[in-house]
């Protein structure tokens, strides 16, 4: 009986993008950390960014509620990166706490607070490899497919969403 009730709970458990079992949180929220993490993540996809995503640490750091890695083929691209977002969010009245590596284009740290956006160069993303070190953190992939749902546009009305970022783009 026990084996039947708990196949029946298993079957009618939806899972929401983003959620991750037994997690407090899940991903998309409302929460400003995420709508900040995902204009970060729209402001990298214009400039070319490779595998963005978000990792909601909220209950398990206590440094920020939102990672947002993203990667470059390049040194000058990661760099064209990091000085995009940079910009883009101070732009909107963000202002980082603490920006490293932005003009050395292996690794770029932009510290918001509540979300820490770390720029990657290829290479260095797959050596210090910190999605398996947060692992157990839920996490959503971006991309310009991401930006074209009713939800996310909503989030961010501002946003001209109509020329997703991408291979088609030509401005």
């Amino acid at each position: 009986m026990n084996q039947e009730m708990n196949q029946e709970m298993n079957q009618d458990k939806s899972h929401q993008p983003g959620q991750v079992e037994g997690a407090p949180h899940t991903l998309p929220d409302g929460s400003p950390g995420f709508v900040l993490a995902e204009r970060a993540g729209w402001h990298l996809l214009e400039k070319k960014a490779e595998a963005v995503i978000v990792m909601d640490l909220r209950g398990r750091s206590d440094v920020c509620d939102f990672f947002v890695l993203a990667s470059g083929q390049s040194h000058q691209q990661v760099k064209a990166l990091a000085k995009h977002v940079h910009q883009e969010l101070l732009g909107f009245g963000h202002r980082p706490k603490g920006v490293e590596g932005m003009n050395e284009g292996r690794w770029a740290l932009l510290d918001f607070f509540d979300v820490v956006v770390h720029v990657f160069h290829t290479e260095v993303r797959h050596y210090y490899q910190l999605e398996k070190l947060w692992g157990d953190a839920p996490h959503l992939n971006l991309d310009p497919a991401w930006y074209a749902l009713s939800d996310t546009s909503g989030r961010h009305p501002e946003l001209n969403f109509t020329t997703p970022a991408g291979p088609e783009r030509t401005g």
